[in-house]
């Protein structure tokens, strides 16, 4: 990333900048009904000491990210903090399926990677994530291949954050639907990510020779396709928080895992067209 951060800045400086300064046809996921639990407790993993000494260090019960990024780690916290039998909800079903086990290593592998994601429609909301008043949080896992969301929801119960029920859904039928759509041929189709970026695209990055100072100004798509970012696709994550949805505005953030990353891409919709009109590293 840094080699690729110097080759825009060059770019930048060549080029001139207008304003400068520092300062994943709907797929049913199988889950069993009325399953038995086919493991005991003699077959599960035992807890590494690593795993141990983390869980001792974070309040897990107090910020909700501090307890999700163990709850994906931890095969004690994922027996521990699922209320069985756990209600599956479908679109297309009358009723709820009850799940007596669930394989979360497999379920919560799409938060083991180097980054999550996370959407947002308006900067106070960002917030949201660091506080420790949300009793209830949804993680979203969004499949832009088969266009599939496949939700978890977590409340906090007499004190401690358990996982109590699933919800399976098209991406259709989300709140976000008409910007999970676009953003599915964005991430994956350069030709229409090239159409779809804003002639003058607001760009924040850090400064290549001092990592205490940022770049402000403006590039074009010619620049954007220089050095071109790895845009999040595949199977991303959301979040919820709280946060609500405009039609018209999207942020999506990319948060690395355990070292400090984030970047952020803001989409705008204008004329109803959805346009990427600002990146942040």
């Amino acid at each position: 990333m840094r080699c690729l951060v110097s080759i825009l800045f060059i770019l930048l400086l060549m080029t001139g900048m207008s304003s400068c300064r520092r300062t994943a046809a709907p797929v049913h996921y199988e889950v069993p009904v009325e399953a038995e639990d086919s493991l005991d407790a003699d077959t599960l993993p035992e807890e590494s000491s690593e795993m141990r000494e983390l869980e001792a260090s974070l309040n897990l019960d107090r910020v909700f990210d501090d307890f999700m990024y163990a709850f994906v780690r931890s095969p004690r916290l994922q027996r521990e903090r699922v209320h069985y039998p756990l209600p599956v909800v479908t679109a297309d079903s009358l009723q709820d399926t009850l799940v007596r086990y669930l394989d979360c290593a497999s379920e919560f592998g799409f938060m083991m990677g180097d980054f999550y994601t996370l959407l947002f429609s308006h900067p106070s909301q960002m917030e949201e994530s660091k506080s420790a008043d949300e009793e209830t949080v949804r993680v979203e896992r969004i499949n832009l291949h088969e266009m599939q969301v496949r939700s978890f929801d977590f409340e906090r119960r007499h004190g401690k954050w358990m996982l109590i029920g699933l919800e399976d859904k098209g991406v259709g039928q989300s709140d976000c639907a008409d910007f999970l759509e676009f953003y599915a041929h964005f991430s994956t189709d350069s030709l229409f990510q090239s159409r779809h970026l804003a002639r003058r695209l607001r760009f924040s990055m850090l400064d290549p020779e001092d990592d205490n100072i940022y770049v402000e100004g403006t590039i074009t798509a010619q620049q954007w396709f220089s050095f071109c970012p790895d845009v999040p696709s595949g199977i991303i994550s959301n979040v919820r928080y709280g946060q609500t949805f405009l039609p018209d505005h999207m942020v999506l953030q990319k948060c690395g895992i355990a070292n400090g990353m984030q970047e952020t891409f803001t989409f705008d919709q204008k004329g109803g067209r959805w346009l990427l009109t600002s990146y942040e590293n």
